[in-house]
C-alpha cells in the first residue's frame, strides 16, 4: 500500500470519527431538549450516513452506509407519522393553574391532585373556548362534596377516571355533587374519582386502608364509573400513570399488588430509554393495543374491588356504571369480560335516552367527550332513584323495559327492579 493511499485511508478514518463524534453530541442535546427525540435523532444519524457515503471512497462502506442510512430514515419517517398522529388526535390545549401546580407525585397511586387548592382549568379549540372551571380540593385530596344532613344514612363513595370526578365542570356539576344534592344530603358523598384514574387507583386506595382514613363512615353503596379505555389503563398503556399501582392476576384467583407499573424500569432500563421512541411504544409498549388477557384483568380487578367492598363493609352495595358504547373492537371483549363477572353493571345505553344514535348531545364537546353537567344529572337521578333508593323510581322503570342487557345485575335484582317476584 503506497504511503499516499495510508494517509488518505487515515484522513478518510478522521473524517468519519469526526462525524460520529459530532453526531453523538448532538444526539445527547437532542435527548435532553427535543421530543419526541428519535424522530430528530435518526434523522440526524441518517444524515451523518449519508455525510459518510461522500467521505469514503470504497464501494463495500459505501453501501453498508447507504443502507443504514435508509434504515435511519425510514425509521424517522414512520418516528414523524405518529407523532403528527398523536398531534391531531387532540388539537385542544389547556391553561390555568391546572397546567402548573394542579398535580401532585402520590406514592401509593402514582400522582393525584394538590390538597386544599382551587384549580383553575380553561380548555381551548383553537380560539374557542370549550369550557372554564375551577377544581376544589379538600383536605383529603378529593375533590369537595355537598355537605350531609343531621339525619345521613351513611356515606356512598365514587370512584372512577375524569368522568366521575367532573372534568371540564363546576363542583356542583359533577356527578357525585348532583347525586349528593338530589338525595337531600341524607348520604354523605365522596368523589375519589380523578383525571386518568382506572379501578387499579380504586383497589389500591381500598386495599390499602386510604380510603377507611379517610371517610370516617360505614359506606352503604361504592359506586365506580368505567370506560372501556379503563382497560388500557390496568395493564398501565398509558402516558400519564408512569408509576400507578399495577396488578396482575394470581393463580389462585382475584388480582394481586405487584408494585408499580415504573419498576421495571429499574431492573431494565433500556426499556424506559426505548420508551421515548414512538415506533417501539407503539408495537411493544405503553400505545400498543390492548387484548384478551388487558380484557380479563380489567374484569377481574374490578370484581375484586367488588370483593373486598362486601366483604370489609357490611351490607354495602358495589355498583358499576359503564359507558358501554365502544371505542374499539378490542373492548368487546373487556366488555363480555366485565359482564361475565356477576356484577351490578347499569349501561349508559339503558340509563341515556339514545346514547347510541346521539352520543355527542350528552358530551361536552367534539374534542371533549366527559359528560356535561345536564348528563351528569341524567345519571345522578338513575343513581339516586335506582340504587340508593331515593325518590319515585320512575326513570329506572322505564329504561329497564327498554333495554334489560344493559342491567347486568344478579338476575334476581333484575327481576325485583322490574316488579316480578325473585326465583
Amino acid at each position: 500500500m503506497s504511503s499516499e493511499l495510508v494517509q488518505d485511508t487515515k484522513k478518510t478514518w478522521h473524517r468519519l470519527l469526526l462525524v460520529i463524534l459530532v453526531t453523538l453530541g448532538c444526539s445527547v442535546a437532542i435527548f435532553t431538549a427535543l421530543d419526541p427525540p428519535f424522530l430528530w435523532a435518526l434523522a440526524l444519524w441518517a444524515v451523518a450516513a449519508f455525510a459518510g457515503v461522500a467521505i469514503t471512497r470504497r464501494t463495500a462502506p459505501r453501501a453498508i452506509l447507504v443502507n443504514i442510512a435508509v434504515v435511519f430514515l425510514v425509521i424517522a419517517v414512520f418516528e414523524g407519522y405518529l407523532w403528527s398522529r398523536e398531534l391531531r388526535s387532540d388539537p385542544t390545549r389547556m391553561r390555568g393553574s391546572y397546567t402548573t401546580d394542579y398535580f401532585g407525585d402520590d406514592e401509593l397511586l402514582g400522582y393525584g391532585p394538590e390538597k386544599e387548592i382551587v384549580a383553575t382549568a380553561e380548555k381551548y379549540y383553537d380560539e374557542q373556548l370549550i369550557y372554564r372551571v375551577r377544581y376544589t380540593i379538600n383536605a383529603d385530596g378529593l375533590r369537595v362534596s355537598p355537605p350531609a344532613s343531621e339525619d345521613e344514612d351513611g356515606c356512598v363513595l365514587f370512584f372512577g377516571g375524569s368522568f366521575t370526578f367532573g372534568e371540564g365542570l363546576e363542583d356542583d356539576q359533577s356527578l357525585p355533587f348532583q347525586v349528593g344534592v338530589l338525595t337531600d344530603g341524607h348520604n354523605r358523598i365522596y368523589n375519589f374519582g380523578f383525571h386518568g384514574y382506572g379501578p387499579h387507583h380504586m383497589l389500591a386506595a381500598l386495599e390499602t386502608g386510604r380510603v377507611d382514613q379517610i371517610i370516617g363512615c360505614q359506606p352503604s353503596h361504592v359506586i365506580y364509573q368505567a370506560i372501556l379505555h379503563h382497560v388500557e389503563r390496568v395493564a398501565g398503556l398509558t402516558t400519564w400513570d408512569e408509576h400507578g399501582p399495577r396488578y396482575v392476576i394470581a393463580p389462585s384467583g382475584g388480582v394481586t399488588l405487584a408494585g408499580h407499573f415504573d419498576d421495571e424500569y429499574k431492573t431494565h432500563p433500556w426499556k424506559g430509554w426505548f420508551s421515548r421512541s414512538l415506533t417501539y411504544d407503539t408495537l411493544f409498549g405503553k400505545r400498543r393495543s390492548s387484548g384478551p388477557d388487558e380484557a380479563a384483568l380489567f374484569a377481574e380487578i374490578v370484581a375484586t374491588a367488588r370483593t373486598f367492598v362486601e366483604s370489609r363493609y357490611n351490607g354495602a352495595q358495589f355498583h358499576v356504571l359503564l359507558w358501554d358504547k365502544r371505542y374499539h373492537s378490542n373492548h368487546k371483549q373487556a366488555l363480555a369480560a366485565l359482564q361475565s363477572r356477576d356484577l351490578r353493571i347499569h349501561c349508559m345505553t339503558t340509563i341515556l335516552p339514545d346514547y347510541k344514535t346521539d352520543k355527542a348531545r350528552y358530551m361536552l364537546h367534539r374534542f371533549d367527550h366527559h359528560p356535561t353537567a345536564a348528563t351528569n344529572g341524567l345519571i345522578g337521578r338513575y343513581v339516586a332513584e335506582q340504587i340508593l333508593g331515593h325518590g319515585d323510581g320512575n326513570m329506572g322503570a322505564n329504561r329497564l323495559a327498554a333495554g334489560p342487557r344493559c342491567i347486568s345485575i344478579t338476575a334476581n335484582e333484575n327481576l325485583a327492579l322490574r316488579g316480578q317476584p325473585s326465583q
